[in-house]
Order: C-alpha cells, then structure tokens, then sequence
C-alpha cells in the first residue's frame, strides 16, 4: 500500500507539471492586451509600459511561468502557516488583493453552498434510486422516472429564477446573497438568517443532481440485481432486506465511489451558475470575472489549485474503492 501511495504521488507531480505547463501556456498566450483595459485610462502610455516592466508582462513565456510559480509557492507558505508580517507577492491586478488570502475567503463563502447541495443530493438520490429499482415497473417507479426525466429536462438556472421571484414576490423574503443585506442580526437570527439563504439555492442547485445520480443508482442496483449471486441468495431463503442491502447494495455502489473524486474540486470551485444568479461572491464567480478580466495570476491560480484537488480526489476515491470493494488490490 505504501509503494502504491508514494508511486501515486510521484505520478500525481508529474501530471500536475504538465497541467500547469499547458494551462500557463494557453492562458499567458491568449491575444490581447489585459493591462490596457485593467489600468486607469487617464493615465499615459509610459504608464501602461512601466507597469509592464514591474510585473514582467514582456518577458520570455519560460520566465513568466518560473516567476508565477515561485511566487504561489512562497504565498502558498505564507498561507500555511499564517504568517501575518508577509508581503504577498501575487496580487490582482483587478482587484488589488492579494490573491491566496482572497481565494481563502471566498473559499469559505462557497463551502456552505457547495456542502449543502451535495448533501441532499446525495442523501435523496440513494434512497430514491434504490426504492425505484426495487419497485420496477410499477407506478411509483415510473411516477420517479417521470420526475426524474422533467428535472433533468428543464435547466437549473430557470428553475432558480422561477424559485426566486417566486418567493420574493409572494412571501417578501429576499434569498438572494449569503445573508439579509441591511439588516443586523445576532444570535439565534442571525444563524436561521443564514440557514435560508444557504438552504434554499443548495436545494435548486442539487434538483438536477438528484434527478441524474437516481437514475444512475436504480441502474447499478437493477444491474447487480440481475447477477446470479443475487438469485442465489434468494433461493437459500434469505429475507429480502438481507439480499438488497447487504449482497447488493455494495457492489452496486462501487461506481459512486469513483465519483468521489470529483467531490473536491467541486467543494473549492462551486457552482458558477448558481453564484451568479443568487449573488453569492464565492470561488465560482470569483474565478468567472477574472476570466472575463484577463487577470492572470487568479486564473492561473484556480487552476492550478483546482488540478491539485482533481488528483487528490481520485487518488482518495482508489483507495477507498480498494476498501469497499476485497477484490481491488492495489500493486
């Protein structure tokens, strides 16, 4: 298992080497000009061209990429260990904030948003998925396919606004933002306050979700059903509780726990369409307007942290599959 870890890890920096690489290199490359549109337009052209000299606009793409890096590295550090006193080296040239402890923020922002709906997506998709399968081709199981199919048919970001105006117009309540703007409230209101604000856009957010991952699970559970381990149970007299959820239920969750991987990334990025529509400033629209804006170091910088995470997650799904699953062994 160790050897695995260490030669997984060394695999892992190398795939990230690459990715940063090529990442950089389309985004450093790409045409225009983002410093004449991020500067104050009063200000001259030797203005524009000292601020280049300053920040190394001009320089060799090889130079660029080893300065970008090595300054991350040495912020990185400084954000680690909390290091009040550093003088941060990546700063937007948007915003004019130093770009980890932003992203550390905002990270906190999204978090609650992201936890939630992956929450309820995936406590009602098991549940349902599995009800469904052990119910086929009745009218409970087709009234959920029928469900299913519809949320999947109409676009999340309609459903948010058609939920949004809803509830704003018929019971004055504003959801949008993390909290209540212009309203001070403390304790007990303040967390309900919160709650709402955080429960309401997670639960629009995991309806697609839901409605995919169900559909998903009631086919491996039909699939594993099918097998003639399963037939056998059955017909040494085991009750059906005992040949559902203990011989079937866990081969069929083996896919899901590939999908782990992607929790991670998901869990620091968010949702970038939500963000927008309920005027949450996290990670995703965070990320979203410095695309917009040309600004480099926070692209460059989701990217490479959303990288580290993608890998991270996969190698954690590998190692719980081979938990869940006796036949998986690692060499």
């Amino acid at each position: 298992m160790l050897t695995y870890i260490v030669r997984r890890l060394f695999q892992m920096a190398l795939t990230l080497f690459i990715v940063s690489v090529i990442s950089f290199l389309i985004v450093a490359l790409a045409p225009g000009d983002p410093l004449a549109s991020q500067l104050d337009p009063k200000k001259k052209d030797a203005d524009l061209e000292r601020r280049r000299d300053e920040i190394g606009y001009d320089d060799p793409v090889v130079k660029k990429y080893l300065d970008f890096y090595g300054k991350f590295f040495q912020d990185l550090g400084a954000v680690i260990y909390a290091d009040d006193g550093y003088a941060w080296k990546l700063n937007s040239e948007t915003a004019k904030e130093p770009v980890l402890p932003t992203m550390w923020r905002k990270a906190g922002v999204t978090l609650p948003l992201v936890l939630v709906t992956t929450l309820v997506v995936w406590c009602l998709s098991f549940p349902v998925g599995i009800y469904s399968a052990l119910r086929r081709n009745t009218f409970k199981d087709r009234a959920i396919t029928v469900i299913s199919y519809t949320l999947i048919a109409f676009p999340g970001f309609w459903i948010a606004l058609l939920i949004i105006g809803f509830i704003t117009k018929t019971l004055g309540i504003p959801i949008v933002s993390p909290e209540t703007i212009g309203v001070e409230l403390e304790g007990p209101r303040e967390f309900f306050d919160r709650t709402w604000h955080v429960a309401i856009p997670a639960i629009v957010a995991s309806l697609t979700g839901v409605a995919v991952l169900t559909r998903y699970v009631k086919g491996q559970m039909l699939e594993v059903m099918d097998q003639d381990y399963i037939r056998t149970a059955k017909a040494k007299g085991l009750d059906a509780d005992t040949v559902y959820y203990k011989h079937a239920l866990r081969p069929a969750s083996l896919p899901f726990v590939t999908m782990l991987a992607g929790l991670l990334p998901s869990l620091f990025g968010g949702s970038v369409v939500f963000e927008a529509i309920y005027a949450w400033p996290g990670l995703g629209r965070w990320f979203l307007e410095a695309v917009f804006t040309r600004d480099i170091y926070i692209v460059m910088t989701n990217l490479f942290v959303g990288s580290a995470l993608t890998l991270i997650g996969i190698l954690i799904s590998d190692l719980m599959l081979s938990v869940v699953d006796p036949r998986v062994r690692l060499s």
